[in-house]
């Protein structure tokens, strides 16, 4: 059971899911507490410190192995393997068995009698073992209640249909316009990650029910585990309430947990970000309420503005893209809506505008966070275009040493990838402003990442890993080492490893490389350097990753023993 899936009575939360009156306490409940840390009552602190020896004590009840297993889960690096047929055979056996048992008077046994084929499909099946960690049991008792809920939601006539954008109704299209839940991409491991917006939900007004919300949020999750890689994977969930993005209702919460407990997917970490010192109290009680220890190690709280809580995420390698908010928490909801042209056009190419004109005009193209933008061989940074040259990087060594045939696969499959992302390949077209965007000729585009291959090896070879001497002054968010001088970069680094360095003291020396490396890519996403002064006064060189990566560590090692003489004077 996750932490959406616990039962609650009815009050107030951030995000909607904690329904219950508080467990009580010794102390009340502090009120009109500081909204940052630098002010935080003895109350507050002994809050974040109880949340945090929680989830600490949940990995002491796991063995050595759960342990060093669920740190490599929910930091992204664990080595999950996409090939999992030896599995999944032996226990695709045990779901039927188990399966035959439970159907009796069952909306499976309905859907079963109108067609067999569709709740016997092999990839249909195995998606809830996946979900279940091949739990053959679980998995069959998930499935019967995926066909309840899908029955409550779109009736008997589309049971045993795959859902599609025809099938919603214009409320249904202006939730999933909105949707409180969006595909934010993948991260740096590949897997799926679902950002969750509170407030969303009631920027949709009073006219749109429940049951059009659930809809939507059903074709979201379920467009996401088309993916065989988010199936195994497994998805991220981030849940928002900070400032202006806080619920401020819970109607219908329990409907909602039952129709989010039948979707098959599996979520390999939860993050829970706030900024406001009394939901930790509530969090607390959700945490307590919590039995499971392997659930409990999935979760990470995150105290502070939007920016702050992508600065924490982004060393779990959730890239700051992935977020559809600014610094000062205004939502952008181009991206989703993007996607949602995307999926319109892929199940009905023939038509260029959604049915019944209830959403955009597809005709023209405007790029989305997942799309790969080529612009005349400039690197930019975007979202799509990140990912693509994650996808590159990944499959270099393969596409090197491989046949024509396998580099012709890999193409193939990086293609995919993207397309699985709602992502498209899309060059500029005209300049100025007359410019747009096209998508790129399917041949044209293989030509493109074949030359993309090639100019990586290239770079390769060229290549060498020694410091360079820069031209001019170090720039705001270059992070300078030493005690050269001071630097906004220099700074956050400070920050970042002040707010990281209990979880990376926890984790084992290979993941706590990964670690290093995550806070690394966070700084190059600002536009920052790593650099130190040269031999020649008022000269600076930017230094090498393996140099700047053993420089950050030796940071937590001094901050660690800074630290512990603290806290021997105390």
């Amino acid at each position: 059971m996750s932490i959406f899936d616990q039962p609650f009575n009815k009050t107030e939360s951030c995000f909607g899911f904690y329904n219950g009156a508080p467990v009580p306490s010794n102390r009340p409940v502090p009120r009109n507490r500081p909204a940052h840390a630098d002010g935080l009552t003895e109350e507050v602190k002994h809050d974040i410190q109880e949340i945090d020896e929680i989830l600490s004590e949940a990995l002491t009840k796991l063995t050595f192995e759960e342990r060093e297993e669920h740190q490599e889960v929910i930091h992204g690096v664990k080595d999950t393997t996409v090939d999992d047929e030896a599995i999944l055979e032996p226990a695709l056996q045990d779901l039927e068995s188990h399966i035959e048992n439970m159907k009796s008077d069952s909306v499976y046994e309905m859907a079963e009698s109108i067609d067999p084929a569709y709740v016997s499909a092999r990839p249909f099946r195995a998606m809830f073992l996946r979900a279940k960690e091949y739990d053959a049991k679980a998995a069959a008792e998930q499935m019967l209640l995926f066909f309840e809920s899908k029955h409550q939601l779109f009736g008997i006539d589309k049971l045993v249909k795959d859902i599609t954008i025809a099938d919603l109704d214009d409320d249904d299209i202006a939730c999933l316009n909105h949707s409180n839940l969006q595909l934010g991409g993948r991260d740096r491991s590949g897997r799926q990650v679902l950002i969750n917006i509170a407030s969303l939900t009631e920027a949709l007004g009073s006219e749109k029910t429940k049951k059009n919300l659930l809809r939507a949020q059903y074709y979201v999750i379920m467009k996401a585990l088309q993916s065989k890689e988010t199936q195994i994977r497994g998805t991220v969930s981030v849940l928002y309430g900070i400032g202006n993005l806080k619920a401020k209702s819970n109607k219908g919460w329990s409907e909602g947990t039952k129709h989010n407990r039948a979707l098959p997917q599996k979520r390999a970490a939860i993050h829970l970000c706030i900024d406001d010192m009394k939901q930790y109290a509530l969090c607390l009680v959700l945490v307590k309420l919590i039995s499971a220890p392997s659930v409990k190690a999935k979760i990470r709280l995150h105290f502070g503005s939007v920016i702050e809580c992508k600065y924490k995420l982004s060393t779990f390698g959730i890239l700051s893209e992935s977020i559809p908010l600014d610094a000062s928490g205004n939502i952008n909801l181009d991206r989703q809506l993007h996607w949602v042209q995307f999926c319109a056009r892929e199940e009905q190419p023939d038509r260029h505008i959604l049915p019944s004109d209830r959403a955009l005009d597809t005709s023209t193209i405007s790029p989305g966070q997942n799309d790969v933008l080529f612009t005349g061989g400039k690197v930019i940074s975007h979202g799509g275009n990140e990912r693509y040259r994650r996808l590159i990087f990944y499959f270099s060594q393969a596409y090197d040493t491989g046949t024509d045939e396998v580099k012709r696969q890999i193409v193939g499959e990086i293609i995919e990838k993207v397309r699985e992302d709602g992502g498209c390949f899309l060059k500029e077209k005209g300049k100025g402003p007359n410019k747009s965007w096209e998508e790129v000729p399917i041949e044209i585009l293989r030509k493109k990442i074949m030359q993309a291959f090639r100019n990586r090896r290239r770079r390769q070879d060229v290549s060498k890993e020694t410091s360079i001497l820069i031209a001019g002054e170090p720039l705001p968010r270059d992070v300078i080492f030493g005690r050269a001088r001071k630097n906004p970069g220099s700074e956050l680094l400070q920050r970042l490893i002040k707010d990281n360095s209990q979880e990376y003291e926890s984790l084992s020396r290979g993941v706590k490389m990964r670690h290093v490396e995550s806070i690394m890519q966070t700084l190059k996403d600002q536009g920052g350097r790593f650099l130190e002064e040269a031999a020649e006064k008022g000269r600076w060189v930017e230094l090498p990753n393996d140099t700047a990566r053993e420089r950050i560590s030796t940071y937590f090692r001094n901050y660690r023993r800074r630290s512990s003489k603290v806290q021997a004077k105390i």
